[in-house]
């Protein structure tokens, strides 16, 4: 019930971010940007960000293993696809890590339970190295840290999850790897939109966009698969990037988009496990 309640919400979330991003843009300004956008260059952001979720798997895979579940990289391959296309395409109480845990428990007949909490250590530690990027890519928007203090910040952010950690899940086993593998899927994410704004024209002000990026990739899990939010955050940053609101919109709408096709494989791999 609690499940159906927060998705709900979620996608009420995601239907009134909408409506307010694109009741207050120009949608025929919308359509020509990506009309004129390099189709070629946009193409390879759905293939770079699916290189990222195929390390993000391999993320939740080391923390498996080194807690007991063993898994091969196919197999774990096969149900974080399935779990990614949960997430975009299906709404209702079941979410795509709600659905991983559910196939390994039908599968494997691992406890729901130890394996949740695996799944909420491996995207907590995903979430502190978000942290870290937006202080990085901040560049004196809010915080006005000099580099020897961002530092500063990343090695404490790093020990208090480290501690964090084990205090509510009584092991901290595999942290300094999940933690390196999330840098790299971000690396791959920050190439998938770097595509996207090639494919737009743009090549200046990359750092405050992926600061934006980074935020909303932050806030989009209160919207259903992030949609609404994404394109919200980028239209409501559109003037601190001196970018036309359109253009800023696009960026957002075409992430989410790109997002969408990398989970289509999940669609045949969850007929098969059906």
């Amino acid at each position: 019930m609690k499940k159906t309640i927060f998705s709900f919400i979620q996608i009420c979330l995601s239907i009134f971010f909408i409506y307010l991003t694109f009741s207050n843009i120009n949608i025929k300004s919308l359509k020509i940007i990506i009309e004129n956008s390099n189709l070629l260059l946009l193409a390879l952001s759905p293939i770079l960000y699916f290189i990222s979720q195929i390390i993000s798997s391999e993320r939740l895979r080391n923390l498996l293993n080194v807690n007991g579940f063993n898994l091969s990289f196919l197999e774990n391959g096969k149900l974080y696809v399935i779990g990614m296309f949960y997430n975009f395409f299906i709404p209702g109480g079941i979410g795509g890590d709600m659905y991983k845990t559910y196939l390994f428990k039908k599968i494997y007949n691992w406890e729901i339970n130890k394996t949740i909490r695996i799944i909420i250590q491996d995207r907590l530690i995903g979430l502190g190295v978000l942290v870290i990027l937006l202080i990085f890519l901040e560049n004196g928007l809010i915080l006005n840290f000099n580099f020897l203090i961002k530092i500063l910040v990343t090695i404490v952010i790093y020990f208090f999850g480290l501690i964090l950690v084990k205090l509510i899940f009584n092991n901290n086993k595999g942290y300094l790897k999940t933690f390196l593998f999330s840098i790299i899927v971000h690396f791959f994410q920050f190439l998938s939109i770097s595509f996207i704004l090639f494919s737009l024209g743009l090549n200046s002000n990359i750092i405050g966009i992926l600061f934006v990026f980074v935020l909303s990739s932050i806030l989009s899990v209160f919207s259903f698969g992030g949609i609404g939010i994404r394109e919200y955050v980028f239209f409501s940053a559109a003037s601190t990037l001196n970018i036309s609101v359109e253009l800023s919109t696009s960026i957002g709408l075409l992430f989410t988009l790109s997002a969408a096709i990398s989970s289509l494989p999940g669609f045949y791999y969850s007929i098969k496990k059906a």
